[in-house]
């Protein structure tokens, strides 16, 4: 496998772009799988009931829909390597574009790194809880290990490894999501935590808020719904982007999205397992001290030893999934958009050696990170709402209007990231004070931006335009080619991309939700999720599966 990754980048990054559509949704599901992230979704869900879907719609869980119905064929059709590049190609190759470029990258890295930072939290807490290992040996050992074999496997490892670890994953989440459906008592549950808790109907004011929200619920779902719609538009970058170029032509692009949404559903049956035994048992026992060690605290409680080993065995293969992706698109960053665009004929002996070596330093400080982290929202909220949010409307409008340009983008980052940074690291305002405050400085200074600086040459927007074909305001840019007798038209069988994205993400909300209900036994809800299923999949069926063009 080292042999095979090490021929070239695109070998080590992309695979050579010989793996099937299914076996990269698989990797790029588990990806998704970790155990910080578990752990923060049972958190939720043990503070807020059913109603913590809308607290999960910040980070967009649906955008498996948006992914198969068109961003996948977004970014196959670009050619480039990584999402950073894909700046280039829709900014240009001058100085607009290599700094758009370069600024994203810094903004990136320091996002995964961050990201690194998180899973190990969550990792050092679970490990805790079942080894008594202390998190600063722990955790060291798995970031170290993971590492090594990204680094001597490239992205092959990754996949490969990914897809036994999904395997395993998969067959942990059904044996607990099971044993919690034949051992909790439906309506000794339902007494316990009362009927309001299976509601999904947005309220604006908690009855009993539990620590951390104390704002205004309403509020919150609306910041929550805003941010989710913004990076569902925005194109794709990271895993999602890495897998859809890896892929062996347009149409297993697409299926990528659809394979990536089905595997992970189980990961919802699971978080359910846990929350229902989580309140079962610590209902009459003054409550978990820290929610967001339920899972651990109920696998301690619940599991029979072999069985626990096992799905131990199982969670740690997730973290390890999140862990090698998210290693391996920041080695991809590092080599292929600050080091190669800088060092002007670098070897590709050499971009390998970079490679590695940048594998090893984002570990080191993934771990350093990981050392000063006592509380996975702690990170996982300002990675998504402050730093993750600075440069979003320059990243959302970039791929459907032509005006926006590499110094607007530039310029929109330069307005918005001392906001954030600041916010970040020397005040303790909440999310709901200073999002908003960050999204209206972002959307003022692009649209400021746009009119300030000059679009991409023409040259880089007809190249866009003529590659991608998306929807948009591409009028300019249309016009351009007509007047060169060029095909200007959007291909046909991109028709109903808005429709099936929007089935797309209705199908998989509707999945996510059946998923747990059978957990709960909540029949009745199951009824309503099984006719929206059946629609949704069928238009899925007939206007995006069967409009798949395997040529393209």
């Amino acid at each position: 496998m080292e042999r095979r990754a090490g021929k070239n980048i695109e070998t080590y990054f992309l695979a050579g772009r010989s793996m099937p559509w299914w076996l990269l949704g698989m990797s790029g599901s588990s990806t998704y799988f970790d155990i910080a992230g578990t752990m923060w979704m049972v958190s939720v869900f043990y503070d807020l009931g059913l109603k913590g879907m809308w607290q999960h719609c910040f980070w967009c869980f649906p955008f498996c829909g948006f992914l198969l119905a068109y961003k996948a064929k977004w970014a196959y059709r670009s050619g480039v390597l990584t999402g950073m590049e894909w700046l280039v190609f829709r900014f240009g190759r001058e100085r607009s574009g290599e700094a758009a470029r370069r600024l994203s990258v810094i903004m990136s890295l320091v996002s995964i790194v961050l990201m690194l930072g998180y899973a190990g939290t969550g990792v050092g807490k679970f490990v805790e809880e079942f080894l008594n290992v202390d998190r600063s040996i722990s955790i060291p050992l798995l970031f170290g290990f993971t590492g090594l074999y990204v680094v001597l496997g490239g992205f092959f490892s990754v996949v490969y490894s990914d897809f036994f670890q999904t395997i395993l994953l998969s067959f942990a989440a059904v044996y607990i999501a099971v044993v919690a459906f034949f051992n909790i008592d439906p309506e000794a549950f339902r007494q316990t935590v009362g009927e309001g808790w299976y509601s999904l109907k947005p309220v604006m004011q908690l009855d009993n808020p539990p620590e951390g929200y104390t704002d205004l619920f309403g509020l919150l779902i609306a910041m929550w719904l805003t941010k989710g719609l913004l990076v569902l538009f925005t194109a794709s970058g990271g895993p999602e982007f890495q897998r859809c170029r890896a892929a062996r032509n347009e149409a297993e692009a697409s299926k990528i999205g659809l394979a990536w949404g089905v595997v992970i559903s189980v990961r919802w049956s699971l978080v359910m397992a846990f929350t229902v035994f989580g309140l079962s048992i610590f209902a009459n026992n003054g409550g978990a001290p820290d929610s967001e060690s339920v899972l651990p605290m109920v696998m301690n409680r619940v599991l029979p030893v072999g069985i626990k080993g096992l799905v131990i065995s199982g969670l740690l293969a997730a973290f390890m999934s999140s862990f090698d992706s998210t290693l391996n698109v920041a080695a991809s960053f590092i080599t292929n958009d600050l080091v190669k665009p800088l060092w002007k004929g670098i070897s590709p002996k050499t971009l390998m050696w970079v490679s590695y070596i940048s594998t090893l330093i984002v570990v080191a400080l993934g771990i350093i990170i990981s050392m000063h982290t006592e509380s996975i929202a702690a990170i996982w909220n300002p990675i998504n709402f402050a730093i993750g949010s600075a440069l979003i409307i320059p990243g959302l409008v970039a791929p459907y209007w032509w005006r926006i340009g590499g110094w607007a983008y530039c310029f929109s980052g330069a307005c918005t990231l001392p906001i954030a940074f600041y916010i970040y690291l020397f005040t303790d305002l909440r999310e709901l004070q200073y999002f908003p405050l960050l999204v209206l400085v972002s959307l003022v200074s692009c649209a400021v931006g746009s009119f300030l600086f000059p679009p991409a040459p023409e040259e880089t927007l007809k190249d866009f335009y003529r590659k991608v074909r998306p929807f948009g305001f591409w009028g300019p840019v249309r016009r351009m080619l007509d007047a060169q007798n060029k095909d200007s038209k959007r291909f046909e069988r991109d028709r109903f991309d808005i429709q099936s994205a929007i089935a797309g993400t209705a199908f998989f909300v509707a999945l996510y939700l059946f998923m747990m209900d059978v957990v709960l036994h909540n029949w009745g809800r199951m009824v309503w999720l099984s006719i929206i299923l059946v629609l949704t999949g069928g238009f899925l069926y007939q206007f995006w599966w069967r409009r798949l063009d395997p040529e393209a």
